[in-house]
């Protein structure tokens, strides 16, 4: 059989629908051109023989497994529910199929699948939810621990915490304690770090997976001298002590960590028979009571300083917007740890929208204050650099040539002060959703961190880069215009094509033999164009 037998109606492509190809090479190729059409169509049918390979071809599929992971996890995000829907099946189908073979694409892929977790459709966040829940199952459990943490565990989502939550229960119990604390000091303090936060999370869900995680990690006999270790809180370590005297045992409906404070400090003179565990623990708790106060009124001081900063930064007079600028930047050179410690969802929601201020002066000073700040947050900036990458190249398109220059110097200062690897996909995103002088803007410094980041992780480049690069030359006219109203992109799209052809070799042209007969034509016309 071949494609043409794929029935287009088919909604969720159940197994009984898969079945083998007399030419699965063929079909591969096939499926890669399908994926990268404009038709939506087409892309479900690429889709479907991506499903028909896993399950029947699965050795012709492993060798160009990582093009088409990359490929169907794209079109999680087109903007058709059907095709969307239909793509998450395909990677479910993906991680049963492949299994640890899928272990050197499942950062991108858990990332996207975890961001769609909070979508608003019930149908994107369940098959969602069920795709993950296979990764987890097929992965390599080590893998799937860290792509968890890395792309669920801070997000601003409540719903897409609580997912991460639940699925990284389930690798702590796949892996138990002593493997989940095996590893390095970096990763073993963040493993801690990221359960006790989930553990006290709004959402009573999440906080219930994160102390039960929590449960699983007590069982490690160096359990405490890891929390010693990787918690620099005492309130923090407070917590987690009368955690482990409570286990998991409370459930989702749990009280506010607080208030689980307070009941623990009487628990022990309510036990009638204590065991040596908990023994320990009260003398633990008697030891740091009148630790607890000075951290509590540092806490409150920091907690009216970043009240005072989000009231000024969110003001409705201007001049009050400019004064929390001005508060900011000179907190941030005075005392660059308060500024650290609550950037995320806190501080800088306040500051980003001043980026990008309805008033010209707010805009171009926040600007011109945050390219101050870059150097030195640089260590703290990694949980917010998409939105600031994405609100600061906003400003590539302002006709106020101030608060162009402003921009461009920011996202100089960006590159120049932060690991180009963790620029790579901020930049990358936003090529396809930029235009004008901003696209050409981006693209040329997207052309730079290729130079800087292939000899370290070239698996980021054409994870991030190539997808972006084939929707170029996909796109762009003989005449090298770009739809959309960027102009005449040739120039800066060749400079792109020679860093990547620099960096790759003869890879790249192995890459786009999975592309049109035109990226291919435009490509070699790119390379060997003079600039």
């Amino acid at each position: 059989m071949d494609s043409l037998d794929w029935e287009g109606d088919s909604e969720n492509g159940d197994s009984s629908e898969l079945r083998p190809f007399s030419r699965p090479e063929q079909q591969l190729l096939e499926a890669l051109k399908s994926i990268n059409s404009n038709e939506w169509q087409l892309k479900k049918k690429g889709l479907w023989i991506v499903r028909c390979l896993a399950s029947c071809h699965s050795e012709v599929l492993l060798t160009r497994l990582h093009d088409v992971s990359l490929a169907v996890a794209t079109e999680v995000n087109n903007l058709r529910s059907k095709v969307a829907r239909y793509a998450i099946c395909t990677l479910g189908e993906l991680f049963g199929a492949m299994r640890k073979a899928m272990d050197q694409d499942v950062e991108e892929i858990s990332r996207v699948l975890l961001h769609k977790t909070g979508d608003g459709s019930e149908f994107i966040r369940d098959e969602s939810d069920r795709a993950l829940g296979v990764m987890v199952e097929s992965v390599t459990p080590s893998r799937a621990l860290t792509v968890l943490i890395a792309g669920g565990a801070s997000h601003r989502n409540s719903m897409v915490r609580k997912c991460t939550a639940e699925h990284l229960l389930t690798v702590v119990e796949l892996m138990g304690a002593e493997k989940v604390l095996s590893g390095g000091k970096e990763s073993t303090d963040l493993t801690i770090q990221t359960v006790a936060k989930l553990a006290q999370d709004g959402n009573q869900d999440t906080r219930f997976y994160g102390r039960k995680m929590l449960n699983v990690l007590m069982s490690h006999e160096g359990f405490d001298r890891f929390l010693e270790r990787s918690l620099r809180s005492h309130d923090l370590h407070y917590i987690l002590t009368a955690l482990k005297q409570k286990g998991a045992e409370d459930g989702p409906s749990e009280l506010p960590a607080a208030k689980g404070r307070r009941r623990s400090r009487t628990s022990a003179s309510q036990d009638n028979t204590p065991t040596n565990e908990s023994i320990h623990f009260q003398s633990n708790e008697k030891e740091q009571c009148p630790a607890t106060r000075r951290p509590s009124i540092r806490s409150t001081e920091a907690m009216e300083q970043v009240k005072e900063l989000q009231k000024l930064l969110t003001a409705k007079d201007f001049q009050n917007r400019m004064q929390g600028v001005s508060l900011l930047l000179e907190r941030c050179t005075n005392n660059p740890p308060f500024v650290s410690a609550n950037i995320v969802r806190q501080i800088f929601d306040s500051f980003i929208p001043r980026l990008q201020d309805s008033n010209k002066k707010v805009n171009q000073f926040a600007l011109e204050s945050a390219a101050t700040m870059i150097p030195i947050l640089k260590d703290s900036l990694h949980q917010v650099l998409l939105s600031m990458v994405t609100v600061v190249s906003d400003n590539l398109n302002s006709k106020n040539m101030g608060i162009y220059a402003a921009a461009v110097a920011a996202l100089d200062v960006l590159i120049a002060s932060i690991d180009n690897v963790l620029l790579l996909q901020p930049f990358a995103s936003r090529v396809q959703f930029v235009s004008g002088r901003a696209m050409h803007d981006i693209t040329e410094r997207l052309a730079v961190l290729v130079m800087t980041v292939y000899s370290r992780k070239p698996q980021a480049i054409e994870r991030h880069v190539l997808p972006v690069f084939w929707y170029l030359l996909s796109n762009m006219t003989g005449s090298g215009v770009l739809p959309g109203g960027s102009g005449n992109v040739r120039a800066v799209v060749s400079k792109l094509a020679k860093s990547l052809q620099q960096q790759m070799g003869p890879s790249l042209q192995e890459y786009a033999a999975s592309q049109s007969q035109h990226v291919n034509k435009t490509l070699q016309d790119l390379i060997s164009m003079e600039l």
